[in-house]
C-alpha cells in the first residue's frame, strides 16, 4: 500500500477524478444541465407563466451553450454562481440563525443566569468537573478568560425572585399580545332594574378583524337625533345577538345592508334602520326597553331574532360574560379570563336561567306574552310591526329537523296571538339551501357570518317589500 503524502493528497486521481477537461465532468452532469431548465420552463407554462417561462429559457438556454462551447466561459459562469450563491447563504443564514441566536440564545441564557445553572460543574464537588485548568496562567488569561472563566458563580437553584421576574415578563408580554389582538376593551353595558341591561352609549370598540360602534341611544347605528328628519322613514329592529352581530363590524349587520338597499331603491337616503340588538336579550329586555326609552319615531318595528329566545326571562348581567359599564376591564387578561370563567361555568352547570321541563314551557309562554304586548305597545306609538324570526340554522339550510323541534309549535302559539292585531309574523324557512355552505353562512351555527348577513338582508328586503303597507308607500313615493 502506498503511503500517503502531501504529494499524493494533492493529486486528483487520489479523489476519484480522471485528469482532463469537459469530458471529465461525465454525461450525467451534462443531461442535468438541460433537463432541469427545460422541467422549469414547461412548469411555468403550465401555470401560465409566459414571460417568465420565456426569460428562463433563453437564460437557460445561453449559458447551456456557453459551458458546452467554451471553456473559459464555463470557468467564469462557474465562478459567478458560486460567488452568488456564497451570499445568497450569507443573507440566508443570517435572516434564519440570526433571530435564533440574538433572541432564542440570549433568552436561554438569561434564563440559566436566574436559575444559577452549572454547566462545567464548577460548583458540585462530589461530582467529576467538565473544567480542564490551563497549564500556564498567561493561557489562562489570554484565551480562556473570555469564555469559562468570565463566568459570574451564583448559588444553584431556582430561587423566588427569578422566578417573579420571569412570570412578571410572561404576564407583560401576554397582556400586549392580547392588546394588540384587540382584547382589553370590551363593550360595556348599564345596568337597569327594569330593562336589565343594554349597552352603554357612545362607544366604539376594535375587536380581532371588526369594529363595534354603540349609538348615543346604546344602537349598532349611527347617531339619532331628538327627532325625526321630515320626510325620512325610521326602522327600529330589536332582538338578539343574531341582530347585533358582534362577529362583524356596523357596516356589514344586515340591519345596515337593508338601509343601504332600501335607500337604493329609493333613489334618495331617507331610510333610517336603529339596530337595537343586544346579546343575550329576550323579549322581556326588548319590551322593558321601547317602554322606558318608546319607539324613537319609529315608521316601521321589526322584532327580530330565534323563535326560541321566547323562553329567555328577564336577567340582568350576573350570569353573563359582559362588563358592567362602571367595571369595564382594565387589563386584557382580566377580559380573557372573564370569558374563560364564563364558559368553564356554563359548561359545569348549564345555563342558569334557562329553565327545564315545565319551567322551560312556563318561559316560553312568558316570552310569547311580551312580544305580544310589545307588538300592542309599538301599535299605540304609531309604529307599523312586523316580526321577523329566525329558524335553526338546519332549517334555514334545508336539513330535515327532529319532529320534537318546539320551534314551529311556538310560532304557530305566537302568529294565534298576535293575529288579533294584524301583526304580520314570519318564521323564516330553507332560504339558504342550496346557496351556501354552513361554515360559510354562520360563524357558530347560530350567529351569521358576512355572508349570512348579506343573504338575510336580501331576504328582508323582499319581505318589507311584500308585507309591509308602508314600506310599499314609502318606496312608491319617490
Amino acid at each position: 500500500m502506498s503511503q500517503i503524502s502531501p504529494t499524493t493528497l494533492k493529486a486528483r486521481n487520489w479523489h476519484g477524478f480522471e485528469p482532463g477537461g469537459r469530458n471529465s465532468r461525465g454525461d450525467g452532469s451534462s443531461i442535468l444541465h438541460i433537463v432541469v431548465p427545460v422541467i422549469v420552463v414547461l412548469l411555468l407554462v403550465v401555470l401560465r407563466a409566459y414571460v417568465m417561462a420565456t426569460i428562463v429559457g433563453v437564460v437557460s438556454a445561453t449559458i447551456i451553450l456557453i459551458r458546452q462551447f467554451s471553456a473559459t466561459g464555463r470557468k467564469r459562469i462557474d465562478q459567478a454562481l458560486g460567488v452568488f450563491a456564497h451570499w445568497v447563504g450569507q443573507i440566508v443564514g443570517v435572516l434564519l440563525l440570526g433571530p435564533i441566536f440574538f433572541i432564542g440564545i440570549t433568552f436561554i441564557r438569561f434564563m440559566r443566569r436566574l436559575t444559577g445553572a452549572d454547566p462545567l460543574r464548577l460548583r458540585c464537588g462530589e461530582s467529576p468537573t467538565f473544567w480542564l485548568p490551563a497549564d500556564y496562567e498567561s493561557r489562562r488569561r489570554k484565551y480562556a478568560k473570555s469564555m469559562f472563566c468570565s463566568e459570574r458563580l451564583v448559588a444553584g437553584g431556582m430561587r423566588i425572585v427569578p422566578l417573579l421576574v420571569v412570570v412578571l415578563l410572561l404576564l407583560v408580554v401576554a397582556e400586549v399580545g392580547l392588546r394588540i389582538y384587540g382584547l382589553g376593551d370590551a363593550v360595556v353595558y348599564v345596568t337597569d332594574p327594569d330593562i336589565g341591561y343594554y349597552p352603554k352609549p357612545n362607544q366604539r370598540v376594535r375587536y380581532p378583524g371588526r369594529v363595534i360602534t354603540i349609538n348615543n341611544h346604546g344602537m349598532r347605528a349611527p347617531d339619532l337625533g331628538e327627532h325625526k328628519t321630515p320626510g325620512h322613514f325610521r326602522i327600529l329592529m330589536l332582538g338578539d345577538s343574531t341582530l347585533a352581530g358582534t362577529k362583524v363590524s356596523n357596516d356589514e349587520l344586515y340591519s345596515s345592508l337593508l338601509e343601504k338597499k332600501l335607500n337604493e331603491a329609493a333613489g334618495t337616503p331617507k331610510f333610517e334602520v336603529m339596530n337595537m340588538g343586544v346579546n343575550a336579550w329576550g323579549p322581556a329586555h326588548e319590551y322593558a326597553f321601547v317602554k322606558k326609552f318608546g319607539s324613537f319615531e319609529a315608521d316601521l318595528a321589526i322584532l327580530c331574532g330565534p323563535i326560541y329566545n321566547c323562553s329567555r326571562p328577564l336577567y340582568g348581567l350576573e350570569n353573563l360574560p359582559f362588563f358592567p359599564a362602571d367595571h369595564p376591564p382594565r387589563l386584557a387578561l382580566e377580559h380573557v379570563a372573564y370569558q374563560l370563567i364564563f364558559e368553564y361555568r356554563q359548561k359545569v352547570q348549564g345555563i342558569p336561567f334557562w329553565g327545564i321541563g315545565q319551567a322551560w314551557e312556563n318561559q316560553s309562554q312568558q316570552g310569547l306574552v311580551a312580544w305580544e304586548g310589545m307588538a300592542e305597545f309599538l301599535q299605540q306609538n304609531h309604529a307599523e310591526v312586523m316580526i321577523e324570526l329566525l329558524p335553526r340554522a338546519a332549517t334555514a339550510l334545508g336539513t330535515p329537523v327532529e319532529a320534537t323541534d318546539p320551534g314551529p309549535r311556538q310560532f304557530a302559539q305566537l302568529q294565534e296571538r298576535v293575529k288579533r292585531l294584524g301583526v304580520y309574523a314570519n318564521l323564516m324557512g330553507p332560504v339558504f339551501k342550496g346557496v351556501a355552505r354552513a361554515k360559510d353562512v354562520y360563524h357558530d351555527g347560530v350567529h351569521f357570518d358576512r355572508l349570512g348577513h348579506r343573504l338575510y338582508a336580501d331576504y328582508l328586503f323582499e319581505e318589507l317589500r311584500q308585507h309591509s303597507p308602508r314600506i310599499k308607500e314609502a318606496l312608491e313615493h319617490r
